[in-house]
């Protein structure tokens, strides 16, 4: 049943993200590329899409015994976010294998250190996009863009995938999940 409904998110994911969500783009993205100038609160939302796939390198990484190899979303998810790990999630059972990730790999993803420094990174980058943004610049854009809608829609998704593989990898249920990006790295760090 959760398969299906996971399937059923994606597709509706895909389906709002082409035809339902706005279809102008204005000149955020390039804003955001060429660095001229961003909105803060665009550039740290942004930047947190980059934090994700590397929090879901730790969470999905340091122990990949699933019935697919995880690396693949993963590495999908630095582009696609969302649409890259939802159907990891659809396709993945629980099996007894050995772990494909290499040892030196598993302590680096495993390492209090990597944590840490994105956790700072995050605490960053909210800082400055929660300080620095204009106001009504980021609701604008969400109401405008098809980009900034579709990223800020692929954040509050992979926030619950997170509580989904917190539960799923670590048997950890709570608010940890519900903390963005945060949430899941104390979990990692406790283990």
């Amino acid at each position: 049943m959760k398969r299906i409904l996971l399937f059923i998110i994606w597709l509706g994911f895909i389906f709002y993200s082409v035809f339902i969500a706005p279809s102008g783009n204005g000149n955020y993205l390039s804003d955001l590329i060429t660095m001229n100038d961003p909105d803060p609160g665009l550039l740290a939302m942004f930047s947190l899409l980059g934090v994700w796939p590397a929090v879901f390198a730790i969470l999905l990484l340091r122990s990949d015994r699933g019935s697919v190899p995880a690396w693949p979303f993963v590495l999908g998810s630095f582009v696609l976010g969302a649409f890259s790990l939802l159907p990891y999630f659809i396709l993945n059972r629980k099996v007894e294998r050995a772990n494909r990730i290499p040892v030196k790999l598993q302590r680096f993803l495993s390492s209090n250190a990597l944590a840490v420094i994105l956790m700072l990174v995050t605490i960053f980058l909210m800082g400055y996009g929660i300080m620095g943004r204009e106001p009504g610049v980021y609701e604008t854009a969400f109401l405008e863009s098809n980009f900034v809608h579709v990223m800020t829609i692929d954040f509050v998704v992979l926030t619950f995938l997170s509580i989904l593989a917190l539960r799923d990898r670590d048997q950890v249920t709570g608010l940890y999940g519900f903390i963005p990006i945060i949430g899941p790295l104390i979990v990692t760090m406790k283990k």
